[in-house]
């Protein structure tokens, strides 16, 4: 039998077992402490034992899917504090996105998320290696676990389960299950109580210390984990193992890919008899500079004792071993057999701060509110206010505010035992700024930047404070389980093997990076990627595995030494046979020069095609060819504060008209609308002002090619992405739209995929206050509503000189293939987490993204109506010109129909002289047509296949 299947098998037996000793029934009461209540399957309404996990489980199951509701009824006989426990597994289809509960009781207010885990395991014992030697990550698979999930905060920052409080009495529950099914057993409502203390752990226990046990783990191999951001790392020093100074190992766990509260990893190790036992982590936390992180421990799944909930670990440069409890190790009662230590990060010790700094942003978002609502937001340095007078408590509300903050600072002094840490320095800045406005409230409306405006804000600084705080890493290279007698060896490394390993590590330096260095065998497809090494490790994995066994074709990838050199490497005659994660501009300029091959020559392309949204396209198409195809694909859609605009009681506008709408009232508090204009360089590209011209029913180009910015329905376009600045005070420049939109400043516009993924990831503050509706739509005098929106990101070419264009189509088609993206997919955020999203712009392979069903439906809407400038000889004028003209009306006050006029001629010029160029015309009649692409004709490519 293969070890892992064994290995797995046994975790299921473990499992089960498992879940027997920890009913709350048995644990509570050895404990002398009430008896928890237990609620069983079966009287949920459901089918019990109707899913194949429910033989893993040895009570009454019940499978639910996305929508289902259970309810029931508790007998509550004291009045008092209860946690509530789950007993759940999450079935094996589900990859990413956990299901949740939204758990609530009848006549109470307030409701809570339940979140279940998802549990991951290697595939493997031994980490592959690529075909230079180098370890890569072992493919990770989903581990269907049965566990107790107890009901917690969502950020799993308190250091405590949720404590609900209820009456004595008839209480009923409600479970809303939503986002992904989920197979439920006995709920549990428990009476809350702390842990104990390890003095009274270790009284409650009679044992004797073992002798001579060592146990040594590996920590880069976990049993299983329940995130797939916690991912191995090669760390180029002696001090850890397996090291080689040639070659990447992958020999330790973490490091900043292991931060986030609630994250955890599993060891599964069995010890020879029963006694007490010390544990020791050979650990480094070099991460933070003057920062104490903290790991929680479970044995089988508990907190044994209060200590072990929040084990400090400070800034130290140097590899050490940490023993649990320090100078008098804490020993703790282990049975002869299996068991499973669980090290999970946890910012328990600054969960208080945490939420007093959540408060405090919500406080200086109120006070700047009714401001701004007493000023109407104008700002006149010659102006007085009495703000007392309309605001009376605002004195006593700034110093209360700052008087928290210098607690919370004096707190965190006490943990890191360093007033230089970024941190308390950041809480100072934000405290000297609240006391200033304290002195003076009047002068608060000159000195809103001091408040919460712009860097250095008091609010800016506290957003600061935050994710920092949220954020633990912490490396492990081994874990020891042994006896007190034991003393696990240091890491440490003599002088002389410093001096050799520093000399190999010289010589090695010397040595080109494969992944850098361009050629190929004659036998071997050559492919370059505009990408970083972790996706062309991935990729040269997945290809030696799955294409390359299916087709026979090799295939060697290389990092792309820089994109805008194609054209150099073509004249060069070095250029590969394939390039992917090409910018989308660069296929036209290339295709023009004769260096592309035309992939409407593969008798199955338009069928092929039928995968992609066919406005994609249409930048990829000269007359009846196309020379790439999609690889991944942006949106723009709007995204929105909830809280912001349910307190100004404002719609989400679905049109440009309302839009105008809500203008005025976000302009009265200082707040304001951000476009896609806003953002970027002084020059504005077809990204950001063709949807203009699009959605108010204006071509581009004429049927002979030539502008079409002269029309009607042209000019009503940029005379509004002109009037949108000039006359209705849309911001000109927005620097960040992620950061204002995060601190409140513009709750509502218009952004793309890379602002998605920001707020996905790396805002927790407004976790659960923002969502996305569709681009907003422009309505036509005709009735009808257009919302054309762009969405070009990357692409994939073939060079036209390539030898192997089967091999190379061959390679595309599975490339782009619904199976390998989602694949592809899976395996980066199995291997690195969601930060390293994929956004394929293969449809089908999207529908699989592991985000918000209702935001995938909204995006997927929103590609509807994706639609791509085409690109024609002398395109690039017309787009520069454009921009100019923008900028003429909006900064030199210049008439638009004059500005438009001078522009077109400019731009006719120039496609002219490319025309004649490019021999479409010859002393002065055109010999050559060429059909401007639309999106009927790529869809009567793809109805027309085959």
């Amino acid at each position: 039998m293969n070890a892992h299947l064994m290995l797995r098998t046994i975790q299921i037996i473990l499992i089960v077992g498992l879940i027997g000793s920890l009913n709350p029934a048995l644990v509570w009461a050895d404990s002398g402490l009430r008896a928890p209540i237990e609620v069983r399957a079966s009287t949920f309404g459901y089918p019990t034992g109707t899913h194949p996990l429910a033989a893993h489980y040895p009570k009454p199951s019940v499978a639910l899917q996305n929508g289902d509701q259970i309810s029931f009824t508790v007998d509550i006989p004291q009045a008092g504090e209860y946690t509530l426990a789950i007993d759940a597994v999450v079935p094996e289809e589900v990859m990413f996105l956990p299901p949740e509960a939204l758990v609530q009781i009848d006549g109470h207010a307030e409701h809570w998320r339940l979140i279940f885990p998802l549990f991951y395991q290697d595939t493997a014992d031994t980490f592959p290696v690529d075909r230079y030697s180098n370890e890569t990550l072992i493919p990770q698979t989903r581990l269907t676990r049965w566990s107790q999930v107890f009901l917690r905060d969502v950020s799993f920052s308190q250091p405590y389960p949720t404590v609900i409080s209820l009456p004595a009495g008839q209480q009923r529950f409600r479970l809303l299950i939503h986002e992904a099914p989920v197979v439920i057993g006995s709920i549990y409502l428990i009476p809350a109580t702390r842990y104990p203390g390890y003095i009274e752990y270790q009284r409650e226990r009679q044992a004797t210390a073992t002798t001579g046990v060592l146990i040594e783990l590996e920590a880069e191999k976990p049993s299983y984990k329940n995130d797939t951001a916690i991912r191995p790392i090669s760390r180029q020093n002696l001090e850890v193992t397996p090291y080689d100074p040639y070659r990447s190992r992958l020999n330790v766990i973490g490091g900043e890919s292991w931060d986030q509260s609630g994250t955890t990893v599993y060891y599964e190790f069995i010890v020879p008899q029963d006694g007490w036992y010390n544990v020791t982590l050979r650990a480094i936390q070099d991460y933070k500079n003057n920062f104490t992180v903290y790991r929680r421990i479970l044995i089988d799944d508990r907190v044994l004792f209060a200590e072990l909930n929040a084990v400090p670990f400070n800034y130290d440069p140097v590899w050490r071993n940490y023993t649990l409890g320090g100078e008098t190790p804490y020993q703790i009662y282990l049975t002869r057999g299996s068991h499973v230590l669980g090290i999970e990060a946890t910012t328990a010790p600054y969960h208080d701060s945490i939420q007093r700094v959540r408060v405090g942003l919500r406080a200086i978002a109120d006070i700047a509110f009714e401001i701004k609502r007493l000023t109407g937001n104008q700002i006149d340095i010659y102006k007085e206010w009495e703000i007392a007078d309309y605001i009376p408590d605002i004195r006593e509300r700034l110093l209360t505010l700052a008087n928290q903050l210098r607690a919370d600072q004096q707190t965190l002094l006490a943990v890191n035992q360093t007033p230089a840490s970024p941190e308390v320095l950041a809480y100072q800045m934000a405290i000297d700024n609240l006391m200033i406005l304290a002195q003076d409230p009047n002068r608060i409306p000159v000195r809103i930047s001091r408040l919460s405006e712009g860097a250095g804000s008091a609010a800016q600084l506290l957003g600061s404070i935050l994710p920092s705080l949220q954020s633990q890493p912490l490396a492990i290279d081994k874990i020891y389980i042994h006896s007190p007698d034991i003393i696990p060896p240091e890491p440490t490394i003599s002088v002389g093997a410093i001096a050799f390993d520093w000399m190999q590590r010289f010589i090695a330096s010397f040595r080109s990076d494969p992944y850098q260095s361009a050629g190929a065998t004659p036998d071997e497809l050559e492919v370059w990627v505009n990408r970083p090494q972790q996706y062309v490790n991935l990729l040269q994995q997945l290809t030696d595995k799955y294409f390359t066994p299916q087709t026979g074709i090799k295939v060697k990838f290389s990092i792309m030494p820089n994109e805008s050199k194609l054209v150099l490497a073509c004249a060069a005659g070095t250029q590969p046979d394939i390039a992917l994660g090409v910018s989308t501009n660069i296929p036209y300029e290339l295709a023009t020069r004769n260096a592309l091959y035309d992939l409407r020559q593969f008798p199955d392309f338009d069928r092929f095609i039928r995968i992609y949204a066919p406005g994609s396209l249409l930048s990829y198409i000269i007359d009846q060819s196309v020379y790439a195809i999609p690889e991944t694909q942006d949106f723009w859609v709007t995204y929105y504060r909830k809280d912001v605009l349910e307190r100004l009681g404002l719609p989400v506008p679905q049109t440009w008209d309302e839009v105008l709408e809500i203008l005025p009232e976000l302009q009265r508090y200082g707040m304001n609308y951000n476009t896609a204009l806003s953002s970027g360089s002084g020059l504005k590209g077809y990204l950001v002002t063709a949807p203009y011209l699009l959605n108010h029913g204006a071509s581009l180009y004429t049927q002979e090619g030539l502008s079409g910015l002269g029309t009607d329905e042209a000019i009503r376009a940029i005379r509004f992405m002109a009037e949108s600045f000039t006359m209705y005070g849309m911001p000109l420049t927005t620097s960040s739209f992620y950061e204002s939109f995060r601190s409140g400043e513009l709750p509502i516009g218009i952004s793309n995929f890379e602002t998605y993924l920001k707020l996905l990831t790396a805002a927790p503050e407004i976790d659960g206050l923002w969502d996305i509706a569709l681009y907003p739509a422009t309505v036509l005098p005709d009735g009808r509503q257009l919302r054309y929106a762009t969405g070009s990101a990357q692409a994939a070419i073939m060079f036209a000189n390539t030898d192997k264009a089967t091999e190379g189509w061959t390679f595309l088609k599975w490339w782009m293939s619904t199976e390998t993206q989602v694949m592809f997919q899976q395996e980066l955020i199995m291997n690195y987490g969601l930060e390293y999203l994929w956004n394929p712009a293969n449809l089908e392979a999207f529908r699989f993204t592991p985000i918000p069903s209702a935001h995938r439906d909204i995006i997927l809407q929103q590609w509807q109506w994706l639609q791509e400038p085409v690109k024609l000889p002398g395109s690039y004028m017309q787009e520069r010109e454009l921009s100019n003209v923008w900028n003429r009306i909006v900064f030199d006050g210049a008439n638009p129909r004059a500005a438009i006029d001078n522009a077109v001629t400019v731009i006719n010029r120039e496609i002219v002289r490319k025309m004649i160029e490019f021999g479409y015309i010859r002393n002065g009649e055109r010999v050559r047509t060429f059909t401007i692409p639309t999106i009927d004709l790529v869809k009567e490519w793809m109805d027309n296949a085959q």
